[in-house]
């Protein structure tokens, strides 16, 4: 009915309002209209064929190595999603709806009068859907059952499709162009653990909850574009929408490398799905957009740490020493970051992708736990001297009161450590890539293979990786390949490789 409101730019007048916020020269406006008139041709655009992209291992085939570092990592979050009251994570959703609230709602960015209120929620369900793939706990799983359900209550008072911990109201204000703080931002959280809770643990009551939000917002959308313009609904988006491009294809470019004084947590979920739409679509555009972005964020904006920001916000490129303080880091952006260089990594296999995406959660993920205290996590990831995390304007987060975006994000990211250790290459030759070095068990059931990989915990008095991998076969097995990424941290003077006593050529350091 609306299919020519389409909401992705595909002519040249409107590609070209789409500039970068710094006007271009006339020879750069012509060159960048004639960049997309070549890109967009229909003729060169083709979904991904079959095996072109690795395949993602599931998370219900990995099971990390039992107390290795990563395991109490996962279990310490499996504790904390473990305290959290069902009751309390539905509050707002139930007192919007006008349903009985018991219970009493959580604080902080959780409180009844936040704005941002459900945000957290979504990342639960997202977070325990993970969590159940990766440990099948079955209390974890009644859990957020139980939260689903609750929620699909709340939208079937509502009668509309609508869900939300907040009014409609909310919308109304952003649609007028009033301060609000980001209410897309939480829906795209809700329809992310919707789908979550779909995709990992089966819930299909979860897949009608989110077709029937999708509805109410593309109806939506869509009515505020023939009341106004295209034009004034992107006016609207100016603002912290997380990444609803994923669901409703919606785009902003960037391919500008001007990221100086962007918000760095409002564009990367943009990146991901315009990488999504490429892997859909194979609109080469969206392919040059992942790619470019990442290159300008590594070379010019991370540190050496693997994440970049300080105070949440890109800062003047290849200029860091000056940016090094207490709010440096946010754990949200590496987050998204790692989303960005895994999707990369399936379309190219660069072992580059796969050192970074290894840099960034060593540091930027696992350093964000306070130990084996479950609940306990930080916001950013000071990096001035003489500072520490305690130290920070957030200072360490709290079990019930503090549920700030970082909190949502990572108890996501503690319950899929096991999601990028192993990617699978479908063909004749099963073909399986080995990209992270940490204890788990893959069950590679295409080529009836069990793999057990053992790391010994790293010390700072040992010079070496110790780790050990035992494959067996299950009945004749098949013909199949291995490649195992060689870190570009590791020196292979001395190093050699053997298979059944021969020896192997040995790939030079950041090769595979």
């Amino acid at each position: 009915m609306f299919s020519h409101y389409h909401l992705t730019p595909t002519d040249d007048s409107v590609w070209s309002s789409l500039l970068p916020r710094k006007v271009l020269i006339e020879e750069d406006e012509f060159s960048w209209a004639m960049m997309y008139r070549k890109m967009k041709n229909p003729t060169e655009f083709k979904a991904a064929a079959p095996g072109e992209f690795l395949k993602e291992v599931s998370l219900h085939d990995v099971s990390l190595g039992g107390n290795s570092l990563h395991w109490r990592a996962q279990q310490t979050n499996l504790e904390y999603l473990l305290m959290l009251d069902v009751d309390s994570l539905v509050w707002s959703f139930r007192k919007t709806a006008g349903l009985p609230t018991p219970g009493k709602a959580y604080g902080g960015w959780e409180e009844p009068t936040c704005e941002l209120r459900g945000h957290f929620v979504g990342h639960y369900m997202s977070a325990t859907a993970l969590m159940w793939a990766s440990t099948h706990n079955d209390t974890l799983k009644e859990r957020m059952s139980a939260v689903v359900s609750a929620l699909f209550h709340c939208q079937k008072k509502m009668g509309t499709g609508y869900l939300s911990a907040f009014p409609s109201e909310e919308f109304d204000r952003f649609e007028a162009l009033k301060p609000v703080w980001a209410p897309y931002y939480t829906i795209h959280k809700i329809l992310a653990g919707l789908l979550d809770q779909y995709t990992f643990a089966d819930n299909a009551q979860a897949l009608n909850m989110t077709t029937w939000m999708v509805d109410y917002f593309y109806n939506r959308v869509q009515k505020v574009i023939l009341k106004h313009t295209l034009e004034r609904h992107w006016q609207s988006l100016n603002e912290e929408t997380g990444g609803m491009n994923d669901a409703l294809y919606r785009l902003f470019t960037i391919t500008a490398d001007d990221l100086s004084g962007f918000h760095a947590n409002t564009h990367i979920p943009i990146v991901i799905g315009s990488q999504r739409r490429y892997e859909i679509t194979g609109d080469p555009l969206y392919k040059e957009i992942g790619t470019f972005f990442m290159d300008i964020v590594n070379a010019s904006h991370t540190y050496a740490t693997g994440g970049s920001t300080v105070n949440e916000h890109w800062s003047d490129p290849k200029r860091l020493a000056s940016t090094l303080e207490k709010e440096n880091e946010e754990s949200c952006s590496t987050y998204n970051m790692l989303k960005v260089a895994r999707h990369l990594f399936k379309w190219t296999k660069e072992m580059a992708y796969a050192d970074y995406y290894e840099r960034a959660l060593t540091n930027g993920v696992l350093g964000i736990q306070r130990g084996t205290e479950p609940g306990v996590m930080i916001y950013m990831l000071p990096l001035g001297p003489g500072d520490s995390k305690a130290k920070s304007n957030q200072g360490w987060g709290t079990k019930f009161k503090s549920f700030w975006c970082c909190y949502g994000t990572g108890i996501e990211s503690f319950s899929k450590l096991g999601d990028s250790i192993y990617f699978e290459e479908e063909g004749k030759v099963p073909g399986l890539y080995i990209i992270q070095f940490i204890s788990s068990v893959l069950n590679w059931k295409s080529a009836h293979i069990t793999l057990n990989q053992k790391v010994d915990p790293v010390v700072s008095w040992d010079p070496f990786l110790r780790l050990t991998q035992t494959i067996s076969l299950e009945g004749t097995g098949q013909s199949s390949s291995l490649n195992l990424r060689i870190p570009f941290w590791t020196n292979s003077n001395g190093a050699k490789a053997t298979l059944n006593n021969q020896n192997l050529p040995l790939p030079s350091p950041g090769a595979q």
